[in-house]
């Protein structure tokens, strides 16, 4: 059950999976309690806990999403960056294919620069 989640960048937890958790996890500890005093103190513990899982987890789906978005920037920089190192090569296949072998063949390989030359060759559909 989740107990939180983003709803246009902002945490919504579900209070009822909150207790519902505390419960669950405390159920043993309830039981062992003698007096009601005992019984609230061991179930404000519990909900310390489970606000703190809630919390975390909305912390985990926030990051996961800063991550997705900073994935989709980097993808689109890459291919403006693809897009830019084929207008250099006039958009022609064979001249980036032959700066390809080209790389090859050179003493200090740049592997980097071949992913990138493959990629502009890719944005052309060759």
């Amino acid at each position: 059950m989740n107990v939180a989640s983003l709803n246009h960048g902002r945490a919504a937890f579900n209070k009822a999976a909150v207790m519902a958790w505390a419960y669950r996890e405390g159920r043993f500890a309830f039981r062992m309690c003698r007096t009601i005093s005992e019984r609230r103190a061991q179930l404000s513990l519990w909900l310390r806990k489970a606000w703190a899982a809630a919390k975390r987890e909305a912390m985990l789906l926030a990051d996961a999403v800063r991550r997705e978005v900073e994935t989709r920037a980097a993808l689109a920089q890459r291919a403006r960056e693809a897009v830019a190192l084929a207008a250099q090569f006039r958009n022609d296949p064979e001249a980036i294919r032959f700066e390809i072998e080209r790389e090859h063949y050179r003493q200090h390989f740049n592997g980097a620069r071949i992913d990138a030359l493959r990629g502009a060759l890719d944005t052309l559909g060759a």
